[in-house]
């Protein structure tokens, strides 16, 4: 007797559904990590050179000018990284559609399918985040603003 009362009725999974969790942690959580990773190390290299206590300054301290330049570098590969995990999810999820030849629906795309479109909103929409904070690091003034 089987374990699994329906593993009779689904088929066998397709090549492409394979997935090694390494892939499936890139693609799922490489955006949102790559989002937070900007957020917390960028806000660190603008805010303190310009707040190091209480009082606002109006230019960074004396020799954290290369933070500006930092954070955007920062930004720019933690965008990278997020579109990186979103294509390569869009991609997955392209090549396990035409290997399968099924609708989306269809519960034997099983959690390959699952993971690919999560991977692709996740990764595409964190890109763009870090790009719309990225276009804000560039042209707001640091510490004046």
């Amino acid at each position: 007797m089987s374990r699994d009362p329906y593993a009779a009725d689904r088929p066998p999974p397709l090549p492409a559904e394979r997935l090694s969790s390494l892939t499936g942690f890139f693609i799922v959580f490489g955006g949102p990590i790559a989002w937070l990773i900007q957020l917390c190390f960028g806000e660190m290299l603008t805010s303190w050179p310009c707040f190091p206590s209480m009082d606002r300054l109006p230019q960074p301290l004396d020799g954290y000018y290369w933070t500006g330049t930092a954070a955007i570098v920062l930004l720019a590969v933690c965008a990278l990284v997020a579109a990186v995990a979103g294509l390569l999810a869009l991609s997955r999820y392209r090549r396990l559609r035409a290997a399968a030849g099924r609708e989306p629906d269809d519960p034997a795309w099983g959690r390959t399918c699952f993971l690919a479109l999560w991977g692709t909103m996740t990764g595409i929409g964190f890109a763009l985040a870090t790009l719309v904070t990225l276009v804000a690091f560039a042209w707001l003034p640091r510490c004046a603003g």
